[in-house]
């Protein structure tokens, strides 16, 4: 089984038969580094699922990116288009999507679907909730470890400037963090 796969599944408790069926339903992409995570239509919601590469959301205030979350294989997101917030393609990376209407309809058809789609949901709507909180608790070598825990190989994939901007220091903080751990 797939690295991503076997997350997904150990993360929201559902069988990987389950999971399986969703993705078949969903619309494979290909993105390459610097891509834009946008739904089909820019006023639908959707379910993307990566399954490989590294992606960071991130908010835009007077010209300047703060990168907010990182996402890599096995995370989930639920999308609704805002002005707010942003994704993008970090790597070359390989989500799943289905859009909202059909995420709807899959539900209304089957009790395991929405079953699973709720577990998907209040398991992200949890992992939301704690990183916002840890946000505003956290020190940055809380955060530090928190990331390389989340993406062990970060460092080697993404640009120093999006872990720190996510970190809220500077490069040469980063380096003195890194040092001690």
């Amino acid at each position: 089984m797939e690295a991503y796969l076997k997350k997904l599944c150990s993360e929201n408790q559902v069988t990987e038969q389950e999971m399986k069926k969703l993705l078949a339903r969903m619309k494979m992409m290909h993105l390459d580094k610097g891509t834009m995570l946008a739904p089909e239509a820019a006023d639908e919601s959707g379910l993307y699922i990566i399954a490989s590469g590294i992606l960071h959301a991130f908010t835009s205030c007077e010209g300047v990116d703060k990168t907010i979350e990182f996402l890599s294989a096995g995370d989930t997101l639920f999308c609704y288009h805002t002005d707010e917030c942003s994704v993008k393609s970090l790597t070359k990376s390989i989500v799943y999507y289905i859009g909202g209407d059909e995420v709807e309809e899959l539900c209304a058809a089957s009790t395991s679907f929405a079953n699973l789609i709720r577990q998907l949901t209040e398991h992200q709507l949890h992992f939301r909730e704690e990183m916002y909180v840890n946000a505003h608790k956290q020190t940055v070598k809380e955060r530090y470890l928190s990331l390389f825990t989340h993406i062990p190989d970060i460092l080697h994939r993404v640009p120093l400037e999006y872990i720190t901007s996510y970190l809220g220091t500077e490069v040469t903080s980063l380096g003195y963090v890194a040092g001690r751990y």
